[in-house]
């Protein structure tokens, strides 16, 4: 770096670090939305904002899980849709039904009770004690290969899936979305004043009966047609009612899509906790304990 890039970067630094420029905004009212400098704000303010952060990244609630354990439930959802993939592929392609899966993985860990604890197979690789599986089911825990084998594994909540996420992921078209007709499930369709096709986000909204103020838009790392489809019209059910399309596009896509934003999210707020805490220090405030 020149001598002039050296000088700027450490200005840009000193600026980023300077905690007069660390900054709370608050919810939008009304579309406004209030700020205040942290070191104008008293200890309390401080300290409520402290807790917010905490709250934001390891809350426990079903409902508004924090964005640390959101990411843990959603590494859980990846494993338990692998699972019931794993079944269905053993069953196919080995022929090996659930009932003997069942009863042999019953088998090894009797035989190896010290071993393999209840507490240990929450954990333990499925490819550690079998064999020629493709690589992406290796890591399954023994424990939900055998929740799945009983049809146990509950039911897939996908209320973090949001529509907003999902059209934010975007549409890549394949050669085979642009030319299938709409009526064989593919995105052409003629306009019938002018002769020409219509544009396909504008068909995309129609049959799916999207709001059309929903903008949709085209990235190359977006989803095609189908799977754009198929995660709209996803409901919450059980894993083992889901389709191998859908567990296959959870699983090795979306959910990592979604993990992807949990932790860009909780970055933030780490952030923002790390300013928290510099403006303390500097005012001698510990806002990390409680005060009665």
């Amino acid at each position: 770096m020149t001598v002039l890039g050296d000088k700027l970067g450490e200005a840009l630094s000193a600026k980023a670090n300077d905690i007069n420029n660390f900054v709370w905004k608050g919810p939008k009212v009304n579309g406004v939305q209030e700020e205040i400098r942290l070191v104008d704000a008293d200890f309390y303010q401080l300290q409520k904002f402290y807790n917010h952060c905490n709250e934001m990244l390891y809350n426990k609630d079903s409902k508004y899980p924090g964005r640390v354990v959101l990411k843990d439930i959603v590494q859980d959802q990846i494993q338990r849709c692998r699972a019931e993939l794993l079944i269905r592929w053993l069953r196919s392609e080995k022929q090996y039904t659930t009932t003997n899966c069942l009863e042999d993985l019953r088998a090894i860990i009797s035989n190896n009770k010290e071993e393999l604890t209840q507490d240990v197979i929450k954990t333990y690789a499925i490819g550690n004690i079998m064999n020629g599986l493709p690589i992406e089911f290796e890591r399954v825990p023994i424990s939900l290969v055998m929740d799945a084998c009983l049809d146990s594994l509950g039911v897939l909540d996908n209320s973090h899936l949001t529509l907003n996420f999902i059209v934010k992921m975007g549409l890549w078209f394949t050669p085979q979305d642009m030319q299938k007709p709409v009526s064989e499930g593919g995105l052409y369709k003629k306009d019938p004043e002018t002769g020409k096709a219509v544009n396909r986000l504008e068909v995309v909204t129609k049959e799916l009966r999207l709001n059309p103020s929903i903008s949709l838009r085209i990235d190359n790392t977006g989803l095609s047609y189908a799977e754009f489809r198929s995660m709209c019209r996803l409901k919450r059910d059980k894993y083992a009612n889901l389709t191998s399309d859908q567990l296959r596009l959870l699983s090795n896509k979306v959910l990592y899509r979604f993990q992807d934003q949990c932790e860009m999210q909780a970055k933030q707020w780490q952030d923002k906790i790390a300013e928290i805490l510099k403006v303390a220090e500097s005012k001698g405030w510990d806002v990390t304990r409680n005060i009665d």
